[in-house]
């Protein structure tokens, strides 16, 4: 399976930080050059950028363009692709599991991340061996740096692309029509969240795009947006009411301590080579 990575020009860091980790992991990583927020134009920024809950930021614009580029790519092949951002640890079991994911039928798109938040899930898991099953993905909101896409899964995200855009992550967890499903045990974290439990990242390699905001101010420019909110926790309401009926809200499992040994040892090579 073909496993692009997302990285800024400026980035270098980054980019010897998944290079490095593709190493470990015996697997290649090509590298797809991100788009800068500098250099997206107001025209863009104007059609795409206000049609989410909130205003959309430039590196939020920049990273979705980034991974619509990807999606673009894949659509117009008949492959899925592994699609991943440079903050991301991976499990050394994603090699063994890349050949039965590649195999899986009547999926659109398959997390492979933890963000150690709680998300929604099928009571039913499907398993595809080395000690790994899928769950059907009913409802998440947070994580988009480590996932596989399909053809038909990357034309649905292109269409709802033509009407607007939003944080990558919530585009991607928000499209209902997509067949979306998690793996478990998942397979990646992001660095930021292992450097918020206090475990130690390469310089450079853990950085986050989004900041904390203040609310957006109840105005009557900005009720759109409200609107667009409140359909939000509407639909939430509804997916909460689904857990009389089988789904699950709960986190997604790890393999204890897997990630936090891939990570020192890259930091350990990380060390040995700067």
């Amino acid at each position: 399976m073909r496993a692009v990575f997302i990285n800024l020009d400026r980035a270098a860091d980054r980019r010897a930080f998944m290079e490095c980790l593709a190493e470990r992991l015996g697997l290649v990583f090509e590298r797809m050059a991100a788009v800068e927020a500098a250099g997206i134009g107001e025209g863009e920024v104007e059609r795409l950028g206000r049609s989410w809950e909130r205003p959309l930021t430039r590196p939020e614009l920049g990273c979705f363009l980034s991974h619509h580029r990807l999606w673009q790519t894949v659509a117009a092949g008949n492959a899925p692709m592994l699609v991943l951002e440079d903050d991301v640890v991976l499990s050394p079991r994603l090699a063994s599991l890349l050949p039965a994911i590649s195999a899986l039928e009547a999926v659109d798109f398959l997390n492979l991340e933890s963000f150690g938040r709680r998300r929604f899930v099928g009571r039913q898991a499907r398993p595809i061996g080395e000690r790994a099953a899928i769950l059907r993905l009913h409802r998440d909101k947070s994580g988009s740096a480590a996932y596989v896409l399909w053809p038909a899964g990357a034309r649905k995200l292109l269409a709802r692309a033509e009407r607007g855009a939003a944080p990558v992550d919530a585009f991607l967890h928000g499209l209902r029509a997509l067949a979306s499903f998690q793996i478990e045990p998942a397979l990646g974290m992001q660095l930021h969240l292992l450097a918020e439990r206090g475990f130690e990242v390469p310089p450079g390699s853990a950085t986050a795009i989004q900041a904390p905001r203040q609310r957006l101010p109840l105005t009557r420019s900005n009720l759109p947006f409200h609107a667009r909110r409140l359909a939000t926790q509407v639909a939430l309401a509804g997916d909460h009411a689904m857990r009389l009926f089988g789904w699950r809200y709960r986190r997604v499992e790890v393999v204890r301590g897997e990630m936090e040994a891939t990570l020192a040892g890259l930091v350990k090579a990380w060390g040995e080579v700067r």
